[in-house]
């Protein structure tokens, strides 16, 4: 019976001398591996990177923004019978940025011979995080976006159509106003208001 006893006491220490075993390789294999993960990323020059600030969202692409610059690449305004006309406006919206910008909208008026015929308005200018994205308009960097109004011309208290055109066409504007822009980037926003006075000539037809 004594000799069952240290049998069975045998087997026990030797399964815990197998079992302390196992744990030691697991131990020196997580420890080694640590070590040839470091050691490796380090020979690949990566232990330098801060990946929490990681050229996710380009920096330098926002800072320092130049505002758009907005320009009119034609108008006409026709008389239809001196008392109403057409009229309709494009406008190029340039980004000199690296970064894309966001053109929330434009607001303009157009004079002929010092009277104001027209005004218009391109977008609305969006209140909150809440508002449809659907009149807010992407200009991708050193890219030109093209936008389009138009409107009718009607006589009124202050306009006289007869007064301002010569065979029924409006040739020469003054055209100033408004727009609003926003360039964003990881945490921060840059942009505003920024108004422009636009003298414009349309080119006589042959």
């Amino acid at each position: 019976m004594i000799i069952g006893v240290f049998k069975t006491m045998g087997k026990k220490i030797i399964a815990a001398g197998i079992i302390v075993a196992v744990v030691a390789v697991i131990i020196y294999f997580g420890v080694f591996s640590s070590n040839f993960l470091t050691n490796d990323i380090s020979r690949l020059g990566l232990s330098n990177i801060n990946f929490t600030e990681a050229s996710i969202f380009n920096q330098d692409a926002i800072r320092d923004s130049i505002p758009p610059e907005l320009s009119i690449k034609d108008i006409t305004a026709k008389i239809i019978d001196g008392n109403t006309g057409n009229f309709s406006i494009i406008f190029n919206v340039f980004n000199p940025n690296k970064g894309t910008i966001i053109l929330e909208s434009i607001s303009y008026n157009a004079y002929a011979n010092s009277t104001r015929i027209v005004s218009g308005d391109i977008g609305n200018r969006p209140e909150g995080f809440v508002d449809s994205q659907d009149s807010i308009f992407p200009v991708i960097g050193n890219g030109t976006l093209i936008l389009k109004d138009k409107r009718i011309i009607e006589n009124n208290d202050n306009l006289n159509l007869s007064q301002i055109s010569e065979n029924n066409e409006i040739s020469k504007f003054l055209v100033n106003g408004s727009y609003f822009f926003k360039q964003t980037g990881s945490f921060q926003s840059t942009g505003g208001e920024q108004t422009f006075n636009i003298n414009y000539t349309r080119p006589s037809t042959p």
